[in-house]
């Protein structure tokens, strides 16, 4: 688990265009092992041994990671769609709603499932029925934003189905 929270983070770090040297995730991630387990906080030394076999699962651990995804790496926010959708439907006030549910949405898979017009219209409609806002139906407001009623539905069940798990504790892996 540690391994591949390492690779992930510095993956991400790649795609996010914010790179971080190997190096930086493996001491920080080093680091952290060591608060966890109640050791003394030693300096990983990059000369050393340990640091050449981190170095090269953490390697092997990212070409695991983009295996599996398929090299597929670019994922559209629909963050970027909100403020054009609102401001097409007049609906101003949703903004917020709409722009914290799409931020939740990214703990969930959908990003990766639809399309991001489709999260958009989801994280949108979701925040019209929160406020109970009526949006227009004839013609289907989310026709004109390349979106499809059932994935809209589907993107609200998934936030609903969000919002009923307990809140997330950390659950120790190495004991």
């Amino acid at each position: 688990v540690k391994r591949v929270a390492a690779s992930c983070v510095w993956l991400a770090s790649k795609l996010e265009e914010s790179p971080r040297k190997a190096k930086h995730v493996l001491i920080v991630f080093h680091r952290m092992e060591c608060r966890r387990e109640n050791l003394p906080i030693q300096h990983l030394d990059i000369f050393s041994k340990k640091y050449l076999e981190l170095k090269m699962d953490l390697n092997r651990t990212e070409r695991h990671l983009l295996k599996e995804m398929g090299f597929i790496c670019h994922v559209e926010h629909p963050h970027k769609f909100i403020s054009n959708y609102l401001a097409t439907l007049e609906a101003q006030e949703l903004r917020q709603e709409a722009w914290n549910l799409a931020n939740d949405s990214l703990r969930t898979t959908l990003c990766v499932r639809f399309k991001s017009e489709v999260v958009a219209c989801g994280v949108v409609y979701a925040a019209a029925r929160r406020f109970q806002l009526p949006l227009p139906e004839n013609p289907p407001w989310w026709k004109a934003f390349d979106a499809d009623n059932s994935g809209i539905e589907e993107v609200c069940r998934v936030l609903a189905d969000l919002y009923t798990l307990p809140k997330a504790e950390y659950v120790p892996v190495c004991k």
